[in-house]
């Protein structure tokens, strides 16, 4: 057996999960928001690892995700701006 990779569906793909982090930061401000946002990116970086996917390519899946995740949030607020 060779070094086998692991790969994951993409976090950023994942409507359900970025509408629903996208949701809680939006109705969070400040080290509330902060707070939230780290716990969420740890846990989701523990489970990529404890899958198999190697370290490096699980952060960029939590930061590919961020990146989605705010894109949102930009999207909802200027929509809501009108």
């Amino acid at each position: 057996m060779g070094n086998a990779e692991v790969r994951a569906f993409p976090l950023h793909r994942q409507r359900k999960l970025v509408s629903g982090i996208a949701r809680v930061l939006g109705s969070k401000q400040g080290e509330e928001a902060t707070l939230f946002w780290r716990e969420t990116a740890k846990s989701l970086l523990q489970r990529l690892i404890a899958n198999g996917v190697q370290q490096a390519a699980a952060e960029d899946e939590v930061r590919a995700l961020l990146h989605v995740v705010l894109s949102e949030l930009e999207t909802d607020a200027a929509t809501a701006r009108g």
